[in-house]
């Protein structure tokens, strides 16, 4: 009766270990950043899509599958890598990414998914 009792006590804490374990797991800060987004111009909609690579938050174009690389540089903001341009993750009432701002003009709405 002793090992039986032995026997399940360490198998709950096994279990309890490999819980605790998974949800300890860290998320990456920049993943609240990546998704779609779309603009609408004269000649139609157009989006981008932002992605976490290798830690890093690259952009993709939709039009032309251009990838072009995000730096941060602190809060929500970050720069656009070769072109130099600003880019500003714009949050809603609820504090989450709602819209991109980029060159202080340019407005990018995230695509509900």
């Amino acid at each position: 009766m002793k090992k039986l009792t032995i026997l399940t006590c360490l198998l709950f804490l096994l279990q309890t270990a490999a819980i605790i374990a998974h949800n300890n797991i860290q998320i990456n800060p920049l993943a609240e950043y990546t998704g779609k987004y779309q603009v609408v111009q004269k000649r139609g909609t157009i989006g981008i899509k932002i992605e976490l690579v290798n830690d890093e938050l690259v952009c993709t174009q939709s039009w032309d599958g251009e990838k072009l690389l995000l730096r941060h540089l602190s809060g929500d903001n970050f720069i656009m890598a070769g072109f130099d341009w600003s880019v500003k993750f714009l949050r809603d009432k609820d504090k989450k990414i709602s819209q991109i701002l980029v060159m202080g003009t340019d407005r990018w709405d995230k695509v509900k998914e």
